[in-house]
């Protein structure tokens, strides 16, 4: 395959990861392992494939962000909805996206997207997202330890939101250095 092609299939994958999530919902319930598998699968192999033929952008980093946070919404939403565990853990779970979410809103509020943008994957969201998915499969695989498996994603959310958001402030702060300078 040429570059030219390649640089596609990043999108592509992340691109089938909505659908995945837009499926999950409806799928029965003897599909959800299947889907959860897929979607991990794709959220791993479009990072591999995008920095193998370095065909990274800002735009594909983005939508694999979207794509994961509609899975990983659409997953927890109906494991809550078929009764799998109780939905006060659904903040929790999602402190990492929720902080995120209200960043990029606060950001485009006041006007500085461009820090937004300087926020870079972080490892801990990473480990956090592979937290949700290892969740996915302890709870359709190993009900039994459901509730270690919700404390341990847990705790990777929070940990990763507190990360972003320190991230975000220093880049805040410099941005209010940068134009302290400049006038």
């Amino acid at each position: 395959m040429t570059k030219n092609v390649i640089k596609y299939v990043p999108n592509a994958l992340s691109t089938v990861r909505i659908f995945l999530a837009c499926a999950f919902p409806f799928a029965p319930e003897w599909l959800w392992l299947w889907l959860v598998l897929g979607s991990g699968f794709s959220d791993f192999l479009d990072g591999w494939v995008a920095r193998r033929w370095q065909v990274q952008s800002w735009e594909g980093g983005l939508l694999d962000g979207v794509a994961d946070k509609l899975f990983i919404l659409c997953a927890l939403t109906t494991f809550i909805a078929a009764g799998k565990f109780s939905a006060w853990w659904l903040p929790a779970l999602l402190a990492r996206d929720l902080l995120v979410a209200s960043t990029a809103i606060y950001a485009v509020a006041i006007q500085s997207w461009e820090s937004f943008k300087k926020m870079d994957a972080r490892w801990s969201g990473k480990v956090a997202t592979v937290g949700q998915f290892l969740l996915f499969l302890i709870v359709l695989i190993f009900p039994d330890i459901i509730w270690p498996a919700l404390c341990g994603a847990t705790l990777l959310s929070v940990g990763a939101a507190c990360d972003y958001g320190w991230l975000f402030l220093q880049e805040l702060r410099l941005r209010a250095e940068e134009k302290r300078s400049a006038s």
